[in-house]
């Protein structure tokens, strides 16, 4: 089998995609030595991902949500004699005439476009464009990988005719995501690093659907220690708003409720920086609008650290019991927070859990069924059309 895979997110800036993508491409020549794979690498990589025999990499220097990946793809890489194309973040582009799998994310783009990078003059032109290649997608993928059973009932909500061929397959964490093995000595690095010694953490981009702010306003109106902090790394407006939305910066925002002194926003961490962070956290808070999965809590629980959540479908899914659920009313999200700090108990608690909930995830498994999908798809019919209604439009293939 010859499989085209799309990996130009992984490159210099981590991502959760990033990372979904490195975790199948170290393991899915493993699985099926006999396959060859065909990468597409974003110049700005780091290294080489060829790494073994039977892979081999065409540089692309178009970005995967360039408007040459939606309208010819075809012309950035040459498929003849390809198998399967596996297009793993949410879009399929025009005449590929092939088998393809297309990993769905989130339809945050077809349902809630504002919450994506916030509302501007420039929304509406990229809903159109996020719209067109997910409902190319939804409609004429021959395969379909959900990350999630929410993700699955979004794309039953939006596209029912392509919920026969949509399996869901989730995310796994990788084995450096552990509890530390001695807590106080993570605790003094951690105070000579960063001069934190009690904290939440927030990990992910600044959208308006990661929710932010109201982490922040909670955190500022909660009855907490005053030595306890809240630290943000953030992937994207590590100190700012969204620049085409024009929010105002969060670092403004803590300073203007009074907690800018305890409020402290990390960038540049290795990767052993980030898992001590989070293993050194009071609790890990993703407070999300909309999500699709939520890997910065699966990666807190396999860390044994305690998740504070949104009580959103996705997150209750993923976390399955193991944390601790705040509506988006504020100030459940302020007893929350209030409940975490005060109960060392409470804490060990909700450690134990989380451990227990994250060994349910696997990369090695997530790998193995994305290769049966893999293998589905080269066999069937490249371009299956359905009819389907979107928001009481019918649209044809």
């Amino acid at each position: 089998m010859r499989i085209s895979m799309d990996c130009r997110y992984i490159r210099e800036r981590p991502s959760g995609i990033g990372t979904y993508v490195q975790a199948l491409l170290d393991r899915l020549p493993e699985l099926d030595p006999s396959a060859s794979f065909q990468l597409w690498t974003h110049p700005a990589a780091r290294g080489t991902l060829a790494t073994r025999p039977g892979l081999s990499e065409v540089v692309v220097r178009a970005g995967a949500n360039s408007p040459a990946t939606l309208f010819w793809p075809a012309r950035l890489v040459d498929l003849r004699g390809i198998d399967v194309l596996f297009a793993p973040f949410n879009l399929l582009g025009h005449g590929l005439h092939l088998p393809t799998v297309v990993t769905i994310h989130d339809l945050m783009w077809l349902l809630t476009p504002e919450a994506c990078e916030g509302r501007s003059f420039l929304t509406p032109v990229q809903a159109l464009f996020y719209r067109d290649g997910i409902l190319r997608a939804l409609r004429r993928a021959t395969r379909l990988v959900a990350i999630s059973r929410a993700t699955a009932d979004a794309i039953a909500l939006v596209a029912p005719d392509a919920l026969p061929k949509t399996r869901v397959i989730y995310h796994g964490v990788e084995p450096r995501f552990r509890p530390s093995s001695n807590r106080d000595a993570l605790r003094n690095r951690l105070l000579a690093r960063h001069q934190i010694e009690e904290y939440f953490l927030v990990v992910g981009q600044n959208a308006p659907s990661k929710n932010h702010g109201a982490i922040l306003r909670a955190f500022a109106a909660a009855r907490l220690d005053p030595k306890v902090h809240l630290v943000l790394v953030q992937r994207l407006y590590a100190r700012r708003g969204p620049l085409l939305a024009r929010g105002v910066p969060l670092d403004e925002q803590a300073r203007a409720l009074g907690v800018g002194e305890r409020v402290r926003f990390l960038s540049g961490l290795s990767g052993e920086e980030m898992v001590e962070l989070i293993q050194g956290a009071l609790a890990l808070v993703q407070y999300s609008r909309f999500e699709g999965f939520g890997m910065p809590a699966l990666e807190a629980m396999a860390c044994g650290t305690p998740v504070i959540a949104s009580n959103i479908p996705p997150l209750v899914e993923v976390l399955g019991g193991a944390g601790l659920h705040a509506t988006l009313e504020p100030s459940s999200l302020v007893a929350a927070l209030e409940q975490v700090a005060s109960s060392a108990s409470f804490r060990e608690e909700l450690r134990g859990r989380s451990l227990e909930r994250a060994r349910a995830f696997s990369w090695d498994r997530c790998a193995r069924e994305h290769l049966e999908v893999l293998r589905e798809a080269a066999g069937a019919s490249p371009c299956a059309t359905v009819r389907k209604s979107w928001r009481g439009r019918t649209v044809r293939g």
